[in-house]
């Protein structure tokens, strides 16, 4: 293993704590796979069980319903791990895994990661940790889904995904319609009619690659 992937390994969410000498003890059993930008990695209801650390990239959990729509529940930076559902239960899994741009992860099987956990009992709080905020952010994405229309949910969005803040004034890197219907769980016809309704009222605007949300006199319109 070359040193540019043990220091990403070392820096990842799920080890960064523990030190070189208890990545010696995992580095044997981790195995490295590239895969291109929009390449199904997991499927939903597959029978598989390993953990999955992004290295390079980025990657999304989704759910499809019967008719192939699709509904993004997270994505995933380098540093972030995903699959420890399944790795923890053996059970099939949950979401499908996509990769969203060309990325490069380990891969850690479940037998060989339980090994490991029965000699550090302390990885178990940090799968604990994980799963909690991760039930945090499902809560609120339910919440979300209940609670607000079309509109609130996309201003969450861009608001959770501003590279920029300057007051009440948002830089978002711009997301194809379809995107964020698969990010709030609507349709691209009311994503679409809900965007140029903050365009006609100025809320929103473009420049280049991003969105510009300027909320700071505007926001009274639509609560």
């Amino acid at each position: 293993m070359d040193r540019r992937v043990r220091e990403l390994l070392e820096n990842s969410t799920l080890f960064k704590d523990f030190g070189g000498n208890f990545l010696n003890q995992i580095i044997p059993y981790i195995q490295i796979y590239e895969y291109k930008k929009g390449r199904e990695i997991v499927y939903q209801g597959e029978e598989s069980s390993d953990l999955y650390i992004i290295l390079e990239g980025k990657m999304r959990a989704s759910i499809f319903d019967d008719e192939g729509n699709e509904l993004i529940i997270e994505s995933f930076k380098p540093g972030d791990f995903v699959g420890e559902l399944s790795l923890i239960d053996g059970k099939p899994r949950s979401a499908s895994l996509i990769a969203e741009t060309n990325i490069k992860v380990a891969v850690l099987q479940r037998k060989h990661f339980i090994s490991i956990l029965k000699k550090n009992p302390e990885l178990c709080l940090k799968l604990a940790e994980n799963l909690v905020n991760r039930l945090r952010k499902a809560d609120k994405f339910l919440e979300t889904l209940a609670f607000l229309d079309v509109k609130e949910r996309i201003l969450n969005l861009f608001i959770e995904n501003a590279i920029e803040n300057k007051g009440s004034i948002y830089k978002v890197p711009r997301m194809l319609h379809k995107d964020i219907a698969k990010r709030i769980g609507a349709s691209r016809e009311a994503v679409t009619k809900a965007l140029k309704k903050f365009n006609d009222q100025g809320i929103l605007s473009e420049d280049q690659n991003f969105y510009i949300l300027n909320l700071k006199d505007n926001l009274w319109r639509f609560l």
